[in-house]
C-alpha cells in the first residue's frame, strides 16, 4: 500500500464518520440550548478568555446557540465534499483544516456528551490537514498508528487497575446506564458473573494487546483488522455509538501501511 492510498482510505472513512457525527447533532439541535447541560452560556464562563473581553466576544458569537450550528452545517458540507471526491489539494486543506477546527471548537462548545470517537476524528483530521499543508504523508500515517495504540493500550490498561473490570462487574454495570446502557444485553448477563469475567477479560486483553498488531506478520493482518472491525461494530449496536466504527476504523489504513510497509 502506497502512502497516498492508505491517506485517502483514511480520509474518506474519517469524513464518514464525521458526518454521521454532524448530522446527529442537526437532527437534536436543542442538545446545546441554553437549557441543556452543554448551555453555553453556562460553559463560557470556565475560561476568562471565552468569557470575557474582545476574545469572549468573538468567540461567542461563533459558539452560542443556535449559531454553533451553523458551524456544524459547514463541517457536514466539507466531510461530505471529502469523501464525494478528492478536490484540488489547496481546496482540500481548505476543507481539511475547516474540519479540524471544526471539530476542535465542538469539543470547545459541548464537553459533555462525548465519546472517545470524538477525539480520534479530531487526531486524525489534524494528521490529514498537516500532511496535505506541509508534506509528510508517511509521518502522518506513522502518527496515526501510534496514536490508535495508544488509545487502545491507554484504554485496556486503565481497565486493568480496576477490580470491578477483572471481575467482570465492571461491564455490567457500563450496561445498565442509562447513558451508554444496552437494557437487553444487561438482562441477558445479568446473573451470569463467569461470562461477564470472560468478556471483560477479553475486552482489556485485546485493548491492552493491539500494539502487537504491528508485529503481526502480513497475512494475518486481514484477520486481525476483521476481529478488530466485528468488536466496534458490537459495541456500536449495544451502546448505540453510531461514530465509534468509524473513527478507529480510519486508523485501519495507517495500520495497513506500516505493517504491509515493513514487508517490503
Amino acid at each position: 500500500m502506497i502512502p497516498s492510498s492508505a491517506i485517502r482510505l483514511t480520509e474518506i472513512i474519517a469524513g464518514i464518520g464525521v458526518l454521521i457525527s454532524s448530522l446527529e447533532v442537526l437532527a437534536r439541535p436543542r442538545s446545546t440550548d441554553d437549557g441543556s447541560w452543554n448551555s453555553w452560556r453556562v460553559l463560557r464562563l470556565r475560561r476568562r478568555w471565552t468569557s470575557t473581553g474582545r476574545t469572549g466576544a468573538m468567540v461567542d458569537g461563533l459558539l452560542g446557540y443556535p449559531r454553533d450550528l451553523i458551524g456544524v452545517a459547514v463541517r457536514s458540507v466539507a466531510a461530505a465534499a471529502l469523501v464525494l471526491a478528492a478536490p484540488s489539494e489547496a481546496w482540500q486543506a481548505l476543507l481539511l483544516w475547516l474540519v479540524t477546527a471544526s471539530l476542535a471548537m465542538r469539543g470547545l462548545r459541548a464537553p459533555y456528551g462525548g465519546e472517545g470517537s470524538d477525539q480520534v476524528l479530531l487526531i486524525v483530521f489534524g494528521s490529514l490537514a498537516m500532511a496535505q499543508t506541509f508534506g509528510g504523508q508517511r509521518i502522518a500515517l506513522w502518527f496515526i498508528v501510534a496514536e490508535a495504540c495508544l488509545a487502545y493500550f491507554s484504554s485496556g490498561f486503565a481497565k486493568v487497575l480496576h477490580s470491578e473490570w477483572r471481575d467482570g462487574s465492571g461491564l455490567l454495570g457500563v450496561l445498565r446506564t442509562r447513558s451508554w446502557g444496552n437494557a437487553w444485553a444487561a438482562r441477558r448477563l445479568s446473573g451470569r458473573p463467569v461470562l461477564c469475567r470472560w468478556l471483560s477479560l477479553a475486552l482489556v486483553s485485546a485493548e491492552t494487546a493491539f500494539p502487537l498488531v504491528l508485529l503481526a506478520p502480513s497475512p494475518l493482518l486481514p484477520l486481525l483488522i476483521g476481529v478488530a472491525l466485528a468488536f466496534h461494530l458490537v459495541v456500536a449496536v449495544v451502546m448505540g455509538l453510531n461514530c465509534f466504527v468509524w473513527a478507529f476504523a480510519s486508523c485501519y489504513p495507517a495500520v495497513a501501511y506500516v505493517v504491509l510497509g515493513s514487508v517490503r
